[in-house]
């Protein structure tokens, strides 16, 4: 089927991509590793005086300081595994910093916990104690009353006399 802008089909390019071709592929695994080491040191990056310069997100070294497409690094983590290995790094690093900022307040705390909720994991939870009187709910015996005491019960709530003692 025809996809893309203009419903491009594989017949109205003559040529399919060779080596040297303007389109052809140009990441190579060199290339994208050589990318991924750079952003570790981007997150890594400090100031003159040892104090973290704040870089955080991966995905701004990717789109905002380089220009790539947002793509970019699913694209080649997909390609070489060793570049998934890269961004696994750098996905920790953030996490790390969110969490160490996000507790020294040096972040938004709602922001830090969205963050971490929605691109790390991380979730609200509650401990509920379903027990009564420190004894778990499912561990309570109960027992059925045979029908005779039934009906002297109900004789009672009546104001009747019952049949036996109960």
């Amino acid at each position: 089927m025809p996809g893309g802008k203009g419903n491009i089909k594989p017949s109205d390019n003559p040529k399919p991509f060779k080596e040297g071709d303007q389109a052809a592929e140009i990441w190579t695994e060199e290339m994208a590793l050589e990318i991924g080491h750079k952003l570790i040191e981007w997150q890594k990056e400090t100031d003159d005086e040892g104090r973290d310069t704040g870089n955080i997100f991966y995905e701004e070294f990717f789109v905002l300081i380089n220009d790539y497409y947002p793509e970019l690094p699913s694209y080649l983590s997909r390609k070489f595994t060793k570049f998934t290995k890269l961004i696994e790094r750098a996905k920790k690093i953030q996490e790390i910093k969110l969490l160490k900022y996000g507790v020294a307040d040096r972040l938004n705390a709602s922001m830090t916990k969205f963050c971490l909720t929605n691109n790390h994991g991380y979730r609200d939870s509650q401990h509920i104690d379903h027990t009564t009187q420190g004894q778990a709910v499912n561990d309570i015996q109960i027992q059925v009353a045979d029908k005779a005491t039934i009906d002297n019960v109900k004789k009672l709530l009546q104001g009747d006399e019952p049949d036996q003692s109960i």
